[in-house]
């Protein structure tokens, strides 16, 4: 099924992204101006559209894991737009952090052209190329180097500019270990994302599915969201995200022999997840499970796992590990159902950076 679109190949080739942001990020020869993150904020708001918008979710949760106490949230860009003096008091200090693939996504721009000239808030946005329109008008900007697409459908660039966060919060902090485990993410994934290609892709030609659910809890739901239009972008297949524990409050009502569970990797944190597995697989649903398989006691022919073999010290940092396979597994469903995940139905690059 290998083939040359640039999905394919945008999707395989990431890891080298990461690598680039990390010797950007965090090499000898850097020198990085972090004194944005120096002063004393109130508030950190992230912001962004579609995909970008997911990653902002994913960056907030990061943020709030290592800046105890610090107030942080996302918002899509066109609600910050309508709603600014709501989520903007000129009594209290701001970060705004902003993502869009081009740099050119109208409303993110808006939204760093309507807040420069006010003194309480300061821009930090990211980008995938240089020049951009979003950069000339940000206090601070990152570029992740070769990672815009030619494909419509982010993958590299959602990687890489969550990548590159975290990369640059951890290293202000001055987090080493956190480095260094970022450090061996990147080559953990290098030498197994062709072999996760071919297990997925056996995987699905044993389990059809009709419906596609994905769950994930903290830094996992921003990844969860994004799994799920990844999907529906590509694929057309019907898909809905939720946080693991809200599963059962309704959702479940969807699920059926003829649906899939994605599971994104588990927090140590987590309880009684074994209950959720249980009642997914009570209705005959097929579940995949991202992580080891010690941490579900649930054996059943219906559970699968990838990248059993994976261990990482944070949580947190393990959960990249799950865009590789939300991504692989709607190209290989768009591949199966003859789709050109190239040319997604109805969607163009302007639509969706």
């Amino acid at each position: 099924m290998k083939n040359q679109s640039y999905t394919y190949r945008e999707i395989m080739n990431q890891v080298e992204s990461w690598r680039k942001v990390y010797s950007d990020v965090v090499g000898e020869k850097v020198s990085l101006d972090l004194n944005i993150f120096s002063d004393n904020y109130d508030e950190i708001i992230f912001f962004g559209c579609g995909s970008s918008y997911n990653l902002s979710q994913s960056a907030s949760f990061f943020t709030k894991s290592l800046l105890d106490g610090r107030s942080c949230f996302a918002l899509p860009s066109s609600e910050l737009l309508i709603n600014t003096d709501i989520y903007i008091n000129k009594d209290k200090k701001y970060i705004i952090v902003g993502f869009s693939r081009s740099g050119e996504t109208t409303e993110s721009i808006n939204v760093v052209k309507l807040l420069k000239d006010r003194q309480n808030v300061k821009s930090f946005t990211f980008s995938c190329k240089e020049g951009s329109t979003i950069s000339k008008f940000s206090d601070y900007h990152f570029i992740c180097k070769g990672a815009a697409e030619k494909s419509i459908v982010m993958t590299v660039s959602f990687s890489a500019m969550l990548f590159a966060y975290c990369l640059i919060l951890t290293k202000f902090l001055n987090n080493k270990d956190m480095l260094y485990e970022f450090k061996d993410l990147s080559n953990y994934l290098g030498e197994n994302i062709s072999k996760l290609f071919d297990d997925i892709e056996y995987y699905v030609d044993k389990n059809n599915f009709s419906s596609y659910f994905v769950l994930g809890s903290g830094f996992n739901y921003g990844l969860a969201v994004e799994a799920d239009l990844k999907m529906k972008e590509m694929s057309q297949v019907p898909s809905y995200s939720y946080h693991l524990y809200e599963f059962n409050h309704g959702p479940k009502s969807l699920v059926n022999k003829e649906s899939l569970c994605l599971i994104l990797t588990l927090s140590k944190s987590l309880f009684k997840t074994e209950e959720i597995f249980k009642e997914i697989l009570n209705l005959e649903s097929k579940v995949l499970l991202v992580g080891s398989k010690d941490i579900s006691i649930v054996d059943s022919k219906n559970i699968d796992y990838l990248l059993s073999d994976s261990n990482f010290k944070f949580d947190i940092i393990k959960s990249f590990i799950n865009i590789p396979i939300f991504q692989i597994l709607a190209y290989i469903k768009t591949i199966k159902k003859n789709l050109n995940p190239d040319k997604p139905k109805n969607l163009d690059y302007t639509m969706i950076i």
